[in-house]
């Protein structure tokens, strides 16, 4: 039998080889400068340009004009940062050095969105061009995967919700749905030795250094146990924790200064999914979950003596991910797969109310004897069965055409707009492919979702109900796939019986 004090021995040993110094100090003072500086820079150098524009004058009194209300929103988006910040300056102070590189990241996308509207202005134009959307997004998603943490997990969100974000930053962002760069093996090494007070070697007769997986909160790897039992092993990135509580304080702050924006309850959204970011940062929950969730999918099973509150190891399951298997397959496999998907996540919804909240598509497997398997289940979400049965009511009422009913059910879950009638023809539009009869292969997609996004851009004064952050993600990724893959399904044969389980 191993030496306990031996294997802590090594634990110590690794842990002090692999740790990164993380200094968690530091100045406020100095990270308000930091982010204020690049904001007071490009004020002032757009102050020198509303003077040259002014001494030009040649029809160029517009962008003067448009220069000035430049300026002068700099100038309070740096006092209304500075401010709130002084108020949350308790909780910033301790996550200085995460919270400075996040303003300062923050700063740098701001000063390039005020050149693009000098830019845009100069050309005499009303907003920026597609382009422009284009080159902001993409150094949003290098910014986020270098960032990784609470900042890739948004951008994960942001990239399904074309919705909220339009298609052009959706698509940009859609990056952080891959791997991002692994963490040195020595340091997850150093992570299970320390949670599970023993050495790899010690937990398993095998562990493949390369990672399976390098998602922003965690890696997964490869391993055998002693019995031979094939394991996925999931690591938390060392100091992830501090990094999260970082970008949470980092995020409400932003939300803060901010304040309300027209059609969208920022702070609402940012703390729901923060507290989503802290439950998925414990494995033991997530085991938990391993053991009640119910599906048709194949899961994994949690391994407790090889698993804490930072590690999770879980059996193997084999197959390929969802996209590069539906993109192998028939098309009357491909229809099958699709409408499993579909059967499991209404059931999921409608029926048993636990949701896997978490369904990009690399989080989805098909085995080898082609079935669906399910991974990652550290986001879930928990519907009442009056919600589920409200929206149960909401979609029959739509597929039947009663607005009336559709805008009670609306109200009944917690959702609320300036105009109601238009509350209730986005919400049409949106699940227009639930209607009988409809076939997932014969709608027009692209139109579907221009003119959802169209509907959503103009309706205001919308509010949204808590569980709708994460089940409108859940939906949002449901229907990229089958816009993408347009299986021969219809989807209302599919949920039907669902709907009147949820019914009662």
């Amino acid at each position: 039998m191993s030496d306990p004090s031996h294997h802590q021995q090594s634990c110590d040993a690794a842990a002090s080889g692999a740790a990164h110094g993380r200094d968690l100090g530091g100045d406020l003072r100095s990270m308000l400068a930091q982010f204020v500086a690049p904001l007071r820079e490009t004020a002032a150098t757009t102050a020198r340009l509303v003077g040259l524009v002014r001494h030009v004058g040649v029809r160029l009194d517009a962008m003067s004009l448009e220069l000035a209300r430049d300026l002068g929103e700099v100038t309070r988006d740096v006092q209304s940062f500075v401010g709130v910040a002084r108020d949350h300056a308790q909780t910033l102070a301790r996550a200085t050095p995460r919270a400075a590189r996040l303003a300062q990241v923050g700063a740098a996308l701001l000063a390039r969105h005020r050149w693009l509207r000098i830019a845009a202005a100069a050309r005499g134009a009303a907003g920026l061009r597609d382009d422009d959307h284009r080159d902001l997004a993409r150094r949003a998603a290098r910014a986020a995967a270098e960032l990784r943490g609470g900042i890739a997990k948004l951008g994960q969100l942001a990239s399904s919700r074309p919705d909220l974000v339009g298609p052009i930053w959706a698509a940009e962002l859609a990056v952080l749905q891959a791997d991002l760069p692994a963490i040195d093996a020595a340091a997850i090494r150093a992570r299970i030795c320390a949670e599970l007070g023993a050495p790899v070697e010690a937990l398993f007769a095998e562990f493949d250094d390369a990672p399976l997986a390098a998602a922003s909160l965690a890696q997964v790897h490869a391993g055998r146990l002693h019995d031979g039992t094939a394991v996925a092993i999931k690591v938390q990135i060392p100091g992830i924790e501090d990094v999260i509580a970082a970008d949470i304080a980092a995020l409400g702050t932003v939300a803060s200064a901010l304040g309300e924006l027209p059609g969208l309850d920022l702070a609402m959204i940012i703390d729901e999914l923060s507290r989503a970011l802290v439950v998925e940062l414990d494995y033991t929950a997530e085991a938990a979950t391993l053991r009640s969730f119910e599906t048709t999918a194949v899961i994994p099973r949690p391994i407790a003596a090889a698993s804490s509150a930072r590690v999770l190891t879980m059996t193997r399951l084999e197959g390929d991910r969802l996209i590069a298997a539906l993109d192998a397959l028939p098309q009357a496999d491909r229809d099958r797969v699709l409408g499993a998907l579909v059967d499991d996540f209404a059931a999921q919804i409608l029926v048993r109310g636990h949701v896997h909240a978490d369904p990009h598509p690399g989080n989805f497997l098909v085995t080898p004897d082609g079935k669906l398997a399910l991974l990652d289940f550290g986001c879930t979400l928990v519907l009442e069965p009056r919600e589920r049965a409200a929206y149960a009511r909401l979609v029959l009422a739509i597929a039947v055409g009663n607005d009336a009913a559709a805008a009670g059910e609306l109200q009944a879950l917690g959702f609320t707009a300036r105009d109601p009638a238009a509350l209730v023809a986005l919400t049409t539009s949106l699940i227009a492919a639930m209607r009988p009869g409809t076939s997932t292969a014969e709608l027009d997609w692209e139109a579907s979702f221009a003119e959802q996004i169209s509907r959503a851009q103009q309706l205001g004064g919308v509010t949204i109900p808590r569980s709708f952050v994460l089940l409108g993600r859940v939906l949002v990724t449901l229907a990229g796939l089958l816009a993408k893959y347009r299986p021969r399904i219809e989807i209302h044969a599919v949920i039907a019986r669902h709907l009147a389980s949820a019914i009662g």
